[in-house]
């Protein structure tokens, strides 16, 4: 059964706000009082489990208020990547979305294939804190490595037939070790656990990493994010042979980085083209 929680600060509060719950269970790893108190979520949205946050988010998409929107679980069953891969997560992962109005951040329709690489550097930052010891890199277009192993992957999706609401969707493995996982997924994935050892709480890590998602999200809206350069000092794939299949396309090269667009640039036969989606390889 469903219970909804209004919670309300302070009158003498400048700015107070009213802060909105929804949760059908006492949640394992997250304080959403405070997640919604101490970030720019406005309301939160939790499930137990859950098969998709992103997939939840975009049915609220019409109809939810306030935003921005934490929608949030303990355990996602069916978890989607771009096109029709798919998210291994168990216990312990941090799964969850973000509805909102980019508008609200200065965003531009124009910017919004932004907002993922924009997402990738504030899990980096976040990642930077918790596993200091560690090497943190991203891929373009959407996953976040921790020593040479992906550990995050991000889904940006628009509502349709809502105007100016974006999903961001991110699954980060914190506690939830890989040893178990299938072959094919523990040769190039990780956790934060496998990794450090560290037993950090998801939801610890998720207060700091939305922390560093709105300062990604105002500056980039300010348009003082420097994409090029930021994405530049950790890009996993800069002077490597790639090879990136787009629809009917196929190409390799050298990869230069990425534009002030956000398209990853390719060097081939002695052409640097940029590319605006895709699925990329190291070959």
């Amino acid at each position: 059964m469903t219970t909804e929680r209004d919670l309300e600060t302070s009158e003498e509060d400048e700015g107070a706000r009213r802060l909105v719950i929804d949760a059908d269970f006492p949640s394992q790893w997250f304080d959403l009082e405070d997640l919604i108190a101490k970030t720019i979520c406005q309301a939160a949205v939790f499930r137990r489990e859950c098969s998709s946050t992103n997939d939840l988010a975009l049915k609220l998409a019409a109809s939810a208020d306030p935003m921005p929107l934490l929608v949030v679980t303990d355990c996602q069953t069916g978890g989607r990547g771009r096109g029709s891969h798919t998210w291994w997560a168990r216990e312990g992962a941090l799964t969850f979305s973000v509805l909102l109005d980019p508008s609200r951040f200065g965003i531009a329709s124009s910017a919004w294939p932004l907002v993922s690489l924009t997402t990738a550097i504030a899990v980096a930052d976040t990642l930077s804190e918790f596993c200091s010891t560690s090497s943190v890199g991203l891929k373009w277009p959407n996953d976040v490595h921790l020593s040479g192993k992906k550990v995050c992957g991000i889904l940006v999706e628009p509502a349709h037939g809502v105007e100016n609401r974006l999903v961001i969707g991110v699954g980060v493995n914190v506690l939830n070790s890989l040893e178990a996982a299938p072959d094919e997924i523990r040769g190039i994935a990780t956790s934060i656990v496998d990794e450090t050892g560290d037993e950090f709480s998801p939801g610890e890590f998720l207060l700091s990493l939305l922390r560093h998602l709105e300062d990604g999200l105002k500056t980039l809206g300010a348009g003082r994010l420097d994409i090029r350069s930021r994405w530049a000092e950790q890009c996993v794939l800069a002077g490597q042979q790639i090879s990136l299949e787009s629809g009917h396309h196929f190409v390799e090269g050298r990869c230069a980085g990425v534009d002030t667009t956000g398209a990853i640039l390719i060097e081939s036969e002695g052409l640097t083209k940029a590319w605006f989606g895709g699925v990329v390889r190291a070959t």
